[in-house]
């Protein structure tokens, strides 16, 4: 996008997942960065050699002077962990920050949004679908990347199927296990959201998939994670336990925030496959990483803290199993 760098680009969510590792591509890029966060001396202190501003969308009033004098913005905030009105707010937020976007004259938004599964979409997902729209509807050009899982350190939906995967020698799968995705590694999704702030728009605002390369369903996650990690759990499938049901057995095996881990397991319902190839037909000599080699990667910059908390755990475990190998181990 011409006259991308002669400004600063606002990026939400600078302290999050995405944020952080899409912070260090843009910065590697030369991209000028503004970071915005709800508690910018917090995130100052951590991070000083950045540029910090603060934004709450909660406050409508913030959102104006912190995107005052950039070129373009990120859109990477969602609100699943704030409350059972978490859609309401979704909504009024996206709203206010297309509105702040025109009148700052922003020149691109970039949103990163959930993909349309095949069949009823869940609270959650619909929400993120009704965020990207706003935001694809509003005067400013909007461009929506829409991810399944994405694999990595500090993702939920990873925190999940590794700790399913690694904590449990016994698995009941129920049938929503069967259901389809297309998990994408963390470095590809800051490839996509980079290619979206400058890629050319001739025609407004467009939404585009970002498919990992391969289809796996939940079980098959789980095997592969379990795999890697040197553990080879017994998987039995079970007819009953429901999304909705299964989110509370989860509470007790997966460090995962609850009420995230709740929204992405009744997202579980239906496939999440891509309608197509979406930004990578546009970015033909990106080669994605495969799930194997993701998985490997978030498993080693997380292997101290996993050893250091499951360690009460899995001695549980042990007693329990009397002796059985787990994780990897034989212990009589």
């Amino acid at each position: 996008m011409p006259g991308i760098r002669d400004r600063p680009v606002l990026l939400t969510g600078a302290t999050g997942f995405v944020g952080g590792a899409l912070a260090l591509v843009l910065e590697a890029d030369g991209v000028p960065l503004r970071c915005a966060s709800r508690r910018p001396d917090d995130a100052r202190r951590a991070a000083p050699e950045r540029t910090w501003v603060g934004l709450d969308l909660d406050q409508p009033d913030t959102i104006g002077p912190a995107l005052e004098g950039c070129s373009a913005a990120i859109f990477l905030v969602h609100s699943m962990g704030d409350g059972p009105d978490y859609v309401d707010k979704e909504r009024r937020s996206a709203e206010a920050f297309a509105r702040a976007a025109e009148a700052a004259g922003i020149e691109r938004v970039v949103y990163l949004g959930g993909v349309r599964p095949q069949g009823e979409p869940s609270r959650h997902l619909l929400s993120r679908l009704e965020t990207g729209r706003i935001l694809r509807n509003g005067a400013v050009p909007c461009v929506e990347i829409r991810a399944g899982m994405i694999i990595g350190a500090g993702s939920e939906s990873w925190r999940i199927v590794r700790d399913l995967a690694m904590r449990l020698p016994l698995q009941l799968l129920p049938s929503w296990l069967q259901s389809r995705s297309q998990p994408i590694a963390i470095d590809d999704i800051c490839v996509a959201l980079a290619y979206a702030l400058e890629m050319p728009l001739p025609a407004g605002s467009l939404w585009l998939d970002a498919p990992g390369p391969e289809t796996l369903s939940a079980q098959d996650i789980l095997r592969r994670v379990g795999s890697l990690a040197g553990i080879r759990p017994v998987q039995l499938p079970i007819p009953i336990l429901s999304p909705g049901l299964s989110s509370w057995w989860l509470r007790l095996i997966t460090r995962a925030d609850f009420a995230i881990a709740r929204e992405l397991v009744h997202g579980l319902s239906h496939d999440l496959l891509a309608a197509d190839d979406g930004v990578w037909r546009r970015l033909p000599d990106h080669e994605r990483m495969t799930f194997d080699e993701a998985a490997r990667r978030a498993l080693a910059a997380e292997a101290d803290t996993l050893r250091q908390r499951d360690r009460l755990f899995e001695g549980v475990v042990r007693r329990l199993m009397g002796g059985r190998i787990v994780g990897g181990r034989t212990e009589s």
